[in-house]
């Protein structure tokens, strides 16, 4: 059975997921500005280059944009594991509201259970 949104929007920490929120938008806004600024610069390093540029530049370059990618890597990797982290959260916390629900169902069965007898018991009696 599916459970519904508001039960399970009322059982999400917020204060959490707020508190989070503002590091993981600077983590993607760092990421957009270096993917959408390296491409600019890759395109710009490619027009320079001429066959007789000297070696030692080239790899000096090369080194250059090596560590400026493991740098980035390593960025992506932290931000996955923030939101790796998070979704873990959510998931226990839907776990929990499932475990919740359905001991619900147990206590609303037995419930309805007493609530016919009573009403049965007294036709019965007579």
């Amino acid at each position: 059975m599916a459970l519904p949104w508001s039960t399970l929007v009322k059982a999400i920490p917020w204060s959490d997921v707020i508190s989070k929120a503002p590091d993981l938008a600077q983590g993607a806004r760092k990421l957009w500005q270096k993917a959408s600024g390296q491409s600019g610069a890759g395109e710009r390093q490619a027009e320079a280059a001429t066959p007789l540029a000297d070696t030692d530049a080239r790899f000096a370059s090369l080194d250059t944009r090596l560590v400026e990618l493991a740098t980035r890597q390593q960025e992506v990797t932290e931000l996955l594991a923030a939101l790796a982290t998070q979704n873990a959260e959510l998931v226990s916390t839907a776990d929990t509201l499932r475990q919740q629900l359905r001991r619900l169902w147990v206590a609303v069965g037995l419930l309805t259970v007493l609530s016919v007898g009573s009403l049965i018991l007294p036709f019965l009696t007579r």
